[in-house]
C-alpha cells in the first residue's frame, strides 16, 4: 500500500474531526456538567501531559509503519473516522464542559498544561476522542502481523492506551464518563466495521496471508 494512499486517507480523518471539533467548540453552548464525586477524588498531576500528547505521534506511527496491510489499514481509518462522527455528534447533543483547576505553572510540565488548556477550551468533554482513538489504535495493533509475532507489542498498546485514559482524567480534561463513553465507541466502532469489512470481502490484502 503506497504512502499517498495512506496519507489521503489519514488527512481525510483529520479533517473530519478537527474541522467538526472546531466548528462545535465555537459555534455549540455547552452547559452540562458530568462532575463526580470520583472524579473529585482523582488527583491533578500536570506530568501526565506527556502521556496525553503523545496521541499524534502514535497514530501516525501506527498508521504508517506497523498497521501494513490494507483491510486492517481501511478497517482501523473507517473506524476512526466513524467515530469521529459519533464523538462530534454526542459534542453537539450533550454540549459539556470541564471546570478546570487553577494553578500557577512552574514547571515544564505544568507550561505544557497551561498552554493545551489555552489551545483547547474546557468543552467537548463527552465521550473522549483521546481515550476512543487510543484504543483504536490497541484494536488495530491486536490484528497486525507484527504483533502476532511480537506479542509484548499488544501489551504495550494496551498499557499505553490506559495511560491515555488516565492522563485524560488526571489533566482534568473529561470526566470518568467520558472515559467509559469513548472506550464504548472504540469498541463499538472497530468491531462493527471489522465485520461489515469481512462480510463484505472488500479491501483484500494482497499478501495472502491478512493481517484482518
Amino acid at each position: 500500500m503506497s504512502t499517498s494512499y495512506r496519507v489521503k486517507y489519514i488527512l481525510l480523518f483529520a479533517l473530519v474531526n478537527l474541522g467538526a471539533y472546531f466548528l462545535i467548540q465555537n459555534y455549540v453552548i455547552h452547559e452540562y456538567d458530568f462532575l463526580m464525586d470520583i472524579d473529585k477524588s482523582i488527583p491533578f498531576i500536570p506530568e501526565y501531559i506527556w502521556v496525553y500528547h503523545s496521541m499524534m505521534p502514535v497514530i501516525a506511527a501506527t498508521m504508517f509503519f506497523t498497521v501494513r496491510s490494507k483491510r486492517l489499514f481501511m478497517t482501523t481509518i473507517i473506524s476512526c473516522i466513524l467515530a469521529s462522527v459519533i464523538i462530534n455528534a454526542c459534542y453537539a447533543l450533550f454540549p459539556s464542559f470541564y471546570p478546570r483547576p487553577e494553578f500557577i505553572p512552574l514547571t515544564l510540565s505544568e507550561r505544557l498544561v497551561d498552554l493545551s488548556y489555552n489551545l483547547d477550551s474546557s468543552c467537548n468533554t463527552f465521550p473522549s476522542g483521546h481515550v476512543a482513538f487510543a484504543f483504536l489504535m490497541y484494536l488495530a495493533i491486536r490484528y497486525c502481523r507484527q504483533a502476532k509475532k511480537m506479542p509484548v507489542l499488544k501489551r504495550v498498546y494496551l498499557l499505553w492506551a490506559i495511560g491515555i485514559a488516565f492522563s485524560t482524567l488526571t489533566l482534568k480534561f473529561h470526566y470518568v464518563i467520558d472515559v467509559v463513553g469513548g472506550f464504548a465507541v472504540a469498541m463499538a466502532c472497530f468491531y462493527v466495521t471489522k465485520h461489515f469489512i469481512e462480510k463484505k470481502n472488500l479491501y483484500e490484502s494482497e499478501e495472502s496471508n491478512s493481517e484482518a
